[in-house]
């Protein structure tokens, strides 16, 4: 493990130190590839309508791909790379994914405040951002990713109402890597929002939504521990506005060893202010100790995933009684891993009619707080179980969040979400005991 996590350090360097160059070289620019502030032109505002825009906080192009090979309600799909507005910090991210952006964007300071500037408006924060939208886009639902899947279906499309732009916010991820107390439990997190994230387009189509664009404010570097002291370089002084561990903005100070400063006018902001970024894979000295960090010039920082789906729409999915059977020889969950039996029901028993795909899931409070890890008896890939009809699965669930009083067990359709099994009761939890 450690000599691969060195590898992997190592390549990540060679790549950050070699994409900084291109940069450079190139007058930081991408020509080619789609710019962050013209997702909302180019490919949200060119879709059929109701449409969902997810914004997905501090999500990586390959996580964009391990979403498309989740989707299981989507007819077509198509991903293709962004370039995330510099520096790769959610204030700037998420306003460059607004609305206008892609005419007049910039990043600017005011009262001592970072934030971006569309269409000449200041927006330093969330509220601004929801104001701003609403502003520009009237018949607009905002919603979090946790109340999509959370809500029943008709509560959901109650809300969603006859909304022709749904906006829905994921900050899981990034939450995640910043607060986690260990990397193995932030990873574990981050693919739990991936398996959300896609049975929030699930829910979505069952309530009529037919297209979709997921995509993210920018990406993030994750390595196993923190960085070594000699990665750690000091901060360019002066009049800073903001600083985070990869990324320096003010005026004046000086350019530290192991960093470059590029000027806002350089990557088309209307400002006077000046940006330093880490050459390589180095932090500033900013506090914190975490491993996770964004606001750089790297690849994985940088490059976003920009994913359009059709959905397959076909009404509301309805619980189905008798498809599956589910038992377990536990009364109280008292271990982090626990396992249950799973079989097709009556209603789904018969010989011929071939393997059925379910999606095992623990909730509390209906948010998902186990995921299936492991299965015997039958495929589980994703999350998702192939059961063959006349076979007995055992399902290893394991516990991914361990403050959790009570849960519930359900199986639900892998295709149409329809609930197939539902626990009677609650099942407590006591870990220890």
């Amino acid at each position: 493990m450690a000599k691969i996590r060195s590898v992997y350090e190592n390549t990540v360097r060679r790549m950050s130190e070699g994409f900084l160059k291109a940069l450079q070289k190139a007058d930081w620019t991408v020509p080619g590839v789609l710019q962050q502030t013209r997702i909302w032109s180019d490919v949200v505002a060119s879709r059929p309508v109701p449409v969902a825009y997810v914004m997905v906080d501090a999500m990586r192009f390959e996580m964009g791909h391990e979403l498309i090979g989740r989707l299981t309600r989507a007819s077509e799909v198509q991903i293709r790379p962004a370039m995330a507005a510099l520096p790769s910090i959610t204030p700037v991210g998420m306003a460059a994914l607004l609305p206008g952006a892609s005419a007049t964007f910039s990043v600017v300071d005011a009262k001592d405040r970072l934030g971006a500037s569309v269409d000449g408006v200041f927006l330093p924060d969330l509220s601004a951002r929801q104001k701003y939208l609403k502003s520009r886009v009237p018949d607009l639902v905002d919603l979090t990713l946790d109340e999509v899947i959370s809500m029943s279906t008709k509560a959901l499309q109650k809300k969603v109402g006859s909304a022709k732009v749904i906006v829905i916010r994921s900050t899981e991820i990034d939450a995640a890597g910043e607060n986690a107390t260990t990397t193995t439990y932030a990873r574990r997190v981050m693919d739990n929002v991936v398996e959300d994230l896609a049975r929030c387009l699930g829910r979505l189509a069952t309530i009529g939504i037919g297209e979709a664009v997921v995509t993210a404010d920018h990406g993030h570097l994750f390595f196993a521990a923190d960085r070594d002291p000699s990665m750690r370089l000091e901060t360019p002084g002066g009049d800073a506005i903001d600083l985070h561990r990869r990324c320096w903005i003010g005026r004046g100070g000086s350019t530290p060893p192991g960093s470059v400063r590029v000027p806002g006018a350089k990557l088309g902001y209307a400002t006077d202010l000046d940006f330093a970024f880490p050459a390589s894979t180095s932090v500033f000295k900013s506090g914190g100790d975490l491993a996770y960090h964004h606001g750089g010039t790297s690849l994985q920082e940088m490059v976003i995933p920009v994913i359009a789906v059709k959905l397959k729409v076909d009404g509301s999915a309805k619980a189905e009684k008798d498809a599956v059977t589910l038992t377990h020889d536990f009364d109280t969950v008292t271990n982090r891993i626990f396992t249950v039996q799973i079989e097709l029901g009556a209603a789904s028993k018969d010989l011929f009619a071939g393997a059925r795909k379910v999606r095992p899931l623990v909730v509390s409070d209906d948010r998902p707080v186990a995921r299936a890890a492991i299965a015997t008896g039958a495929d589980l890939v994703d999350g998702v179980l192939t059961l063959p009809p006349a076979i007995r699965a055992n399902v290893g669930f394991m516990l991914t969040d361990d403050t959790v009083k009570q849960v519930r067990i359900q199986v639900l359709d892998a295709e149409t979400d329809a609930v197939l099994y539902v626990s009677k009761k609650d099942i407590p939890v006591r870990l220890g005991v």
